[in-house]
Parts: C-alpha cells; sequence; structure tokens
C-alpha cells in the first residue's frame, strides 16, 4: 500500500489526522510543483455556466460580505476567526483554516460593522478550497432565520 492509499479501516498510514495529511500533501506538491499551465485567451463563458436549466431552491438569497455592511466577520466560538465569501438569512459560507466535520452544531459570531449576533448553526459540507495554504470552504446553515442588517 502506497503512503496515500487508504487501509480497510479507513485511516492514512494510521493516522486519522487529516489536517497532518493535507500538511503533508501541501509540502509535496510544493517541492515538485510544475510550472503552471498557460492561460488560454478566451475561454466560452457557456461552457462554465451551471446555472443552466437548474432553479435556484435555496431559501434565501446570498450576499457577498460587501452587500451586507463594511465590515463582516465570522468567528466561530471555540475555535479561529474565519473568512465570510457569502451570508444569507439562513447561513453562510466561510474560509476556515481547519477542517470542519460536517453535522456538528456550532455557536457562530457574526459581526457586523462592530455589532455582534451569537446564532447555532449547523455544519453542512467543509471541504478543501485551496492546498496552498491549506484553507476549506465550511457552510452554516443557521437554526433559526436571521434579519441581515441594511447597508448604510
Amino acid at each position: 500500500m502506497s503512503r496515500h492509499q487508504v487501509s480497510a479501516e479507513g485511516s492514512v498510514d494510521n493516522s486519522d489526522d487529516l489536517d497532518a495529511l493535507f500538511a503533508q500533501l501541501e509540502a509535496e506538491l510544493t517541492e515538485a510543483a510544475p510550472p503552471a499551465p498557460a492561460v488560454p485567451a478566451a475561454i466560452d463563458d457557456d461552457l462554465f455556466d451551471f446555472s443552466i436549466d437548474r432553479p435556484d431552491l435555496r431559501d434565501a438569497p446570498r450576499l457577498s460580505p460587501e452587500e451586507v455592511a463594511r465590515e463582516v466577520r465570522v468567528t466561530v466560538r471555540g475555535a479561529a476567526e474565519a473568512k465570510a465569501i457569502n451570508v444569507s438569512e439562513t447561513g453562510c459560507l466561510a474560509e476556515t483554516t481547519s477542517r470542519l466535520r460536517p453535522g456538528t452544531v456550532v455557536e457562530l459570531i457574526l459581526t457586523f460593522d462592530g455589532v455582534r449576533r451569537m446564532l447555532r448553526a449547523t455544519i453542512v459540507r467543509s471541504m478543501v478550497h485551496s492546498l496552498n495554504p491549506t484553507t476549506f470552504r465550511t457552510a452554516f446553515k443557521f437554526e433559526e432565520r436571521t434579519t441581515l442588517p441594511e447597508r448604510r
């Protein structure tokens, strides 16, 4: 079995520490990184339009942090700060430096222009977004709908 294959027990190298694995993979990728491929002169935008024939089933529209307030901060209570990617009345997407377990209920502190709000939320998903440095996109669903501030 190679170093990166998962054994029948579900562990990697007899370790369940995903953060250590991602750090190791990131180091290996950095050492052997090939030159970046050339970007094509023109890209057909229709190839990347995933919204074709797919209705938006969200409960509330997603807004960028800039559309909500001058400053938006997200903190997972008991964990580190997170960078808000988008926010709605029913949840938010944030960039975190560690993977958070889906299904876990957490307390979020959302700060809009210095005004703090404490919200309980469930982690819907947490997926690797970047390997250099390792970051995750983590989606949170609020237990209760919240009113967003009006941008001044």
